[in-house]
């Protein structure tokens, strides 16, 4: 147990959800989301676009970075998308 495995579950939970409380799981109450899972939601989302698929070849970085800036306050949230942009724009 632990306070760890309370951010584990806390982001597993909820790192698929957007700010406006949308997204899955539906939620029964709407406290913030964790900063972590923010990040997380933002930074899966890069790394799945950057990913091939087979229905898909993999995006470019700077690609998947303005998709993560174009849904930034509404898909993302603001801060964790800017901050993936700019570690992917330094790398």
């Amino acid at each position: 147990g632990g306070r760890a495995l309370d951010l584990a579950a806390a982001v597993a939970y909820e790192h698929h959800l957007r700010p406006d409380g949308t997204g899955y799981p539906a939620r029964r109450f709407a406290p913030p989301l964790h900063w972590a899972s923010r990040m997380v939601g933002v930074a899966a989302t890069y790394v799945s676009l950057r990913t091939p698929r087979p229905y898909r070849p993999a995006w470019a970085p700077l690609r998947a970075v303005a998709y993560l800036e174009e849904g930034a306050g509404s898909v993302f949230d603001r801060e964790s998308a800017a901050a993936i942009a700019s570690l992917v724009r330094v790398s």
